[in-house]
C-alpha cells in the first residue's frame, strides 16, 4: 500500500494539478471521496487557477489542515489562532526549503519562464523532467497528510 506521500507524487505524474495531486491523497484521512478532493483542487493549481501566484500544493496544503485541524462553529480567538500558527509553521517550512511558496518564483528558479493566465501545457514526459512541482507536492503531502 502506497503512503499518502508516494500517492500524491503518483496523482501529479498521472496528470492532476499539485493541488489535486495533495487534496486527492489526503482525502481518505478526511473522510471525503477522492473525487470530491479533485473537484475541490480543480482551480487551485498553477498558483490558483494559472495565476502563479501561491503554490497549488501549499494552497491544497491549507486547505487540508484546515479540514483536519478546523471547527465547523465560529472559531475561539485561541483556536484560530493555534490553526493559524500551525498553517503558517508549515508554509514557513516550505518556504525554508524552496525559498518561496509563489509558483511563479518557484518555476522561475527552475528556469522556466511562465506568464500568468496561460492555458495549462500537455503532460508529456519534457513537462515533468523539467518541473520541479512534484518535489512540492510530495512536501506538502508529507506536511498534511499524516495521520
Amino acid at each position: 500500500m502506497s503512503s499518502p506521500v508516494e500517492t500524491a507524487v503518483l496523482h501529479f505524474q498521472n496528470g492532476a494539478s499539485c493541488a489535486q495531486a495533495v487534496l486527492a491523497a489526503c482525502a481518505p484521512a478526511l473522510g471525503i471521496p477522492e473525487n470530491v478532493a479533485m473537484r475541490l483542487g480543480a482551480g487551485m493549481g498553477a498558483g490558483l487557477a494559472g495565476l502563479r501566484e501561491t503554490c497549488g500544493a501549499v494552497t491544497a496544503m491549507v486547505a487540508v489542515l484546515g479540514l483536519k485541524e478546523g471547527i465547523e462553529t465560529p472559531m475561539e480567538p485561541s483556536v484560530k489562532a493555534a490553526l493559524y500558527q500551525r498553517i503558517r509553521a508549515s508554509i514557513q517550512a516550505f518556504d525554508d526549503t524552496f525559498g518561496t511558496h509563489n509558483c511563479r518564483e518557484l518555476l522561475q528558479k527552475a528556469s522556466i519562464e511562465k506568464q500568468a493566465g496561460v492555458a495549462p501545457e500537455a503532460r508529456t514526459a519534457a513537462y515533468y523532467a523539467k518541473r520541479p512541482c512534484a518535489a512540492f507536492v510530495r512536501f506538502c503531502a508529507a506536511q498534511c497528510c499524516k495521520e
